[in-house]
């Protein structure tokens, strides 16, 4: 018996109709997307035994991850997925480098998902939420949040390449962590984690039948969490006069192929921020030491255009 445990995704050309081929890319993470069939089952009055019920609606949600994020692992399928866009550019020859930008409508993908003794396929699948978390000496993390309103089928089980590349890390100097303009703010920085939600209405169903049929999506929120050094009076300033800041967080690996100039990279820039509260340390003993960890929330920036937008770099030609 295969032990191929996998998750793999590839972009659909009609919406919950399931892509045959093969995923373009994979990732080596667990995944906990669940199916369920929404039973109707009405209170008994006749008897003290529940006898009768229907199916409902369907719906399957879960999690991918977390994983550490590889620069051609599915990060860019779910990067398209959660912003709704991708522009490739060709730097150069075997480089490209893919902006995904916030759109109204969401793209759709396959989800594969090896479980040994077959392979599950869940079709129509959406990109609610992603968070990417940045930590003081470990890998990039992410994890996604999936919805797929379309009855899963299985298939033989596959044999997936995974990324080879080493995953992506906040050890060196290629941290990139930029708060208002000022890069050296990264010596102060232990933690950041940016969540992006598209708040699918995926519980309201329509008359067309037991699917979740056309897509829809509610208000795009960008928040997150900032894990700092009380060093300075920088960020409880800002916080105090309701200042808002951008915010850049990327991470850079080795270089691309032959290339001599480019390195994989994801970046995240964020716009119009605002702290929410606890931006104030908290007295502590003199073994700690002092920290502030505020939350925050990203605003519409009327010179971008945009609250929020991420990069990727690698060697994949499109998404």
């Amino acid at each position: 018996m295969s032990r191929a445990r996998y998750v793999g995704m590839r972009l659909e050309s009609e919406y919950g109709t399931a892509e045959e081929d093969d995923p373009v890319h994979y990732e080596d993470t667990i995944c906990g997307i669940q199916p369920d069939l929404g039973w109707l089952i009405p209170a008994p009055v006749a008897k003290r035994a529940y006898q009768k019920r229907q199916r409902g609606f369907y719906r399957a949600q879960g999690p991918i991850g977390d994983f550490d994020v590889t620069p051609e692992g599915i990060i860019g399928e779910l990067l398209n997925g959660l912003f709704g866009s991708s522009s490739p550019n060709n730097d150069e020859t075997g480089v490209y480098t893919h902006t995904f930008t916030p759109q109204d409508t969401l793209p759709s993908y396959t989800i594969r998902a090896g479980v040994e003794q077959t392979e599950r396929v869940l079709p129509g699948c959406l990109i609610e939420a992603l968070t990417l978390k940045y930590s003081a000496g470990q890998f990039l993390k992410a994890n996604a949040l999936v919805y797929s309103g379309f009855p899963e089928t299985k298939d033989t089980i596959g044999t997936p390449t995974i990324d080879p590349l080493q995953p992506l890390t906040q050890i060196d100097d290629l941290v990139n962590i930029t708060i208002g303009g000022d890069a050296y703010r990264a010596t102060i920085i232990s933690d950041i984690e940016i969540t992006i939600k598209n708040n699918i209405p995926f519980s309201r169903g329509d008359l067309s039948g037991r699917t979740f049929s056309t897509k829809r999506i509610g208000h795009r929120t960008v928040t997150g969490r900032l894990t700092a050094y009380f060093e300075d009076t920088t960020e409880y300033d800002d916080f105090i006069a309701g200042t808002p800041f951008d915010l850049i967080a990327g991470v850079t690996g080795p270089l691309i192929g032959d290339s001599e100039t480019y390195r994989y990279n994801v970046t995240l820039n964020l716009y119009e921020l605002q702290f929410l509260r606890d931006a104030a340390p908290n007295i502590v003993t003199q073994d700690q030491p002092l920290v502030i960890n505020a939350p925050f929330q990203a605003f519409y920036d009327t010179g971008e255009l945009l609250e929020a937008k991420a990069f990727l770099r690698n060697s994949v030609a499109d998404y």
